[in-house]
This record gives C-alpha cells, structure tokens and sequence, in this order.
C-alpha cells in the first residue's frame, strides 16, 4: 500500500509539474488576435490598430498603415511603410562559436535598428555589406558594433568575415594588426 500511495503522489506532483509548465508556456507565448474588429495582444487590446490593415510581423512586432507595434505597444517615429523584419542565424562574437538568432538590420524613415537596439546611423545613407558588415556616410557596423577606427567611405566586405578600408583589414569587425 505504501508503494501505490508513493506512486499516486509522484503522479500528481509530475501531473502537476506538466500542467504548470504548460500553463507558464501559454503565459509567456503571447501573440496578436482579431475579434470583432478590434486587435489584441494576448488579452490586451492594442489601442487605435488599423484591423483591416493590421499585419503580424511575428516575434512580437506587427504593423498597419498607421503604426509599427513590438509587443503590443505602439513604435514611436517609426513609419510602417518603410519598417521591415528579416530573420537569420548569424554567429555572436559573444557566445563564441554557437549559432544565435539575431533579427539583423533595418531602417526606417528615421533611425537604423540592430535588432530592438537603435544605432547611431543615418537613414539615407546606410547600407548592409553583407557578412554582419554595415556602414553608413560616417561609421561601419558589424552586426550593430561600430568598429572603432574604419574609415567608412572605402570599407567593403570582402567575404568569410573579411573586411578592409584604404588603410587597414578587419576579421569579424575587429582591425587586423
């Protein structure tokens, strides 16, 4: 009997254990939904959303043809027809070798963004070089880092992480010596 009662509890507390895993999952997994022609963010409603324009970008950010929105929130001087998403692996400096996901760059009208992280950059005259390299009429980016010291008018991407200007080359966004 003391093994059936053992048994019974381990089930319940592993029982339990799945429902509240399961439960927090749910929580935490939070997405845009329409209902009578209103815009939802999990259970809040997104204030002002344009339903019939309202497109769900994924990760928490959507836009309509008024706003740009990240996690239900409106994106302030961020306009919608210029805002785009791209999804890639790409490999961190800061985790060494291990793939993570980044959301790369993109630009609106008014500001450049690595990811959710705004850069110092203008708009009208930044470009992707490709290989995380980035660069802009002044500064040169690697994957949102400026590189210190990279004259920006000569830079170019030359492959595998390879990089130079008139003066000096660069391996992942860091000068070769």
């Amino acid at each position: 009997m003391f093994t059936t009662m053992k048994k019974t509890n381990f089930l319940q507390k592993t029982l339990l254990l799945v429902a509240m895993i399961g439960w927090a999952v749910t929580a935490n997994a939070q997405r845009y939904e329409t209902d009578h022609g209103r815009v939802y963010f999990g259970s809040e409603l997104v204030v002002n959303a344009d339903v019939r324009s309202f497109e769900d970008l994924g990760c928490g950010y959507a836009k309509d043809r008024n706003n740009v929105y990240m996690m239900g929130r409106v994106l302030v001087n961020v306009d919608p027809r210029y805002f785009r998403l791209k999804e890639r692996s790409v490999w961190s400096r800061h985790n060494g070798e291990q793939p993570v996901q980044n959301r790369g760059y993109y630009k609106t009208k008014w500001n450049v963004y690595f990811g959710d992280r705004k850069l110092d950059a203008m708009p009208s005259t930044f470009k992707e070089l490709g290989g995380g390299y980035a660069k802009d009429a002044f500064n040169v980016y690697y994957y949102g880092d400026k590189v210190e010291g990279a004259v920006a008018s000569s830079f170019k991407y030359t492959r595998d992480g390879y990089a130079e200007d008139a003066f000096d080359a660069y391996y992942r966004g860091r000068k070769l010596k």
